[in-house]
């Protein structure tokens, strides 16, 4: 991946359940980039320090998103997956942006878009590490939960791409118009259109 005019961050953004992982693990080997996962990190975390209540995940949960950037600004680039702080969130929640806008970046989002039926049909299936609680929350209070966050604006950061995950997507063409869009932010930082 050419890196000489900013880091290529490619964030994968969407709904809890919305199939950012699965996505981004398909996108980075394609486009050439590692991936970087906060819930890979926290299960790394909750591995190391062991597993609590809601108030330790939470402290963990921080201390994976700083992980997530020194990981991200050690790097040349990278695929990277979070749910993400988004306008009316709480601030303590959603990992924080603010470092992805530095000028030497060139920033590509990825949004997965589904439905918050099928969103929380996909979360109430996966098995994720028994640190993230995940059991401790009802279905019923999953789809609230959904539904207050897909009320907020999608994560804008970057170019935007939408991936409609309801169904199958196909690949290439994910990574066509990545790529087309990494290769045109090179082009405007040279003064090329």
């Amino acid at each position: 991946m050419e890196t000489r005019k900013g880091k290529p961050f490619v964030t994968v953004s969407g709904l809890p359940g919305s199939g950012k992982t699965t996505l981004a693990r398909r996108l980075a080997p394609a486009i050439g980039l590692p991936l970087i996962d906060k819930d890979d990190i926290l299960d790394r975390l909750f591995e190391l320090k062991g597993v609590g209540d809601s108030e330790w995940r939470r402290t963990l949960s921080r201390e994976s998103d700083r992980v997530l950037q020194q990981e991200a600004l050690l790097s040349t680039g990278a695929v990277l997956v979070s749910f993400w702080h988004l306008p009316g969130m709480p601030s303590d929640s959603g990992t924080p942006v603010d470092w992805l806008s530095a000028p030497s970046h060139r920033l590509v989002n990825v949004h997965c878009v589904c439905s918050r039926e099928i969103a929380a049909e996909r979360f109430s299936q996966r098995r994720r590490h028994p640190g993230h609680l995940d059991d401790a929350r009802s279905h019923a209070d999953l789809v609230a939960n959904l539904e207050t966050l897909a009320r907020l604006p999608p994560l804008d950061l970057g170019r935007r791409i939408e991936v409609d995950t309801t169904c199958e997507w196909v690949l290439d063409d994910v990574v066509r118009k990545v790529l087309e869009s990494l290769g045109n932010l090179i082009d405007s930082s040279q003064g090329q259109l």
